[in-house]
C-alpha cells in the first residue's frame, strides 16, 4: 500500500482540506439552493465565515483587533458587501448549474485572482503561475466525458 509514504506539510494539507470544504460547498449549495431561502443562506455562510475568521485570529498570530479608523470601517463594510453580493450570486447561479458545471466555473477565480493581482502588482513567480495553471487543467480535465472507442471481439463458440 503506498498511502504510508504521502506526507504532506502543513501547508498542503491545508490545501487539501481547503478543496474538500469547497467541494462540500458546491455540493450542498447545489442540492440546497432551490430549496432554501437564498438570502437567509447567504447571511448565515457569511456570518460563520466572520465567526470562525476571528475564532482563528490567535491561532495565527493575530493577537488585537486593528485600532478603529474610518478608512478601516470604509475597507470593512465595502468588503463585506461585495462578498454578500457575490456569494448571494453564487448562490443564486447554482440553482441552475449542476455541479461539475459549478466547480469549472469556480476554476476560474485562481485565474481572476492571478489578473487581478498582476493589475495590483504583484509578480508571482513562474513556478507559482505553473502550479496555477495545473490545478486549473485538473479541474477542467476531470469534468471531460471522453468517448473512447471499444473493440469488439468476436467470441468463439466452443
Amino acid at each position: 500500500n503506498g498511502f504510508e509514504q504521502i506526507s504532506l506539510s502543513f501547508g498542503q494539507l491545508l490545501t487539501v482540506l481547503g478543496s474538500v470544504a469547497i467541494a462540500l460547498e458546491i455540493i450542498f449549495i447545489s442540492y440546497f439552493a432551490g430549496k432554501v431561502n437564498l438570502r437567509r443562506v447567504t447571511i448565515i455562510q457569511l456570518a460563520v465565515a466572520s465567526l470562525l475568521s476571528f475564532a482563528v485570529m490567535p491561532v495565527v498570530g493575530e493577537q488585537t483587533i486593528p485600532a478603529f479608523s474610518w478608512p478601516l470601517v470604509l475597507t470593512a463594510v465595502t468588503l463585506g458587501l461585495a462578498s454578500a453580493l457575490i456569494q448571494f450570486v453564487m448562490n443564486w447561479a447554482q440553482r441552475m448549474v449542476d455541479p461539475s458545471r459549478a466547480a469549472i466555473i469556480y476554476a476560474g477565480e485562481p485565474v481572476w485572482a492571478g489578473v487581478i493581482g498582476r493589475i495590483a502588482g504583484e509578480r508571482l513567480p513562474l513556478i507559482a503561475l505553473f502550479g496555477g495553471a495545473l490545478v486549473v487543467l485538473g479541474v477542467l480535465v476531470s469534468e471531460l466525458k471522453l468517448k473512447l472507442p471499444i473493440k469488439k471481439t468476436k467470441r468463439i463458440r466452443e
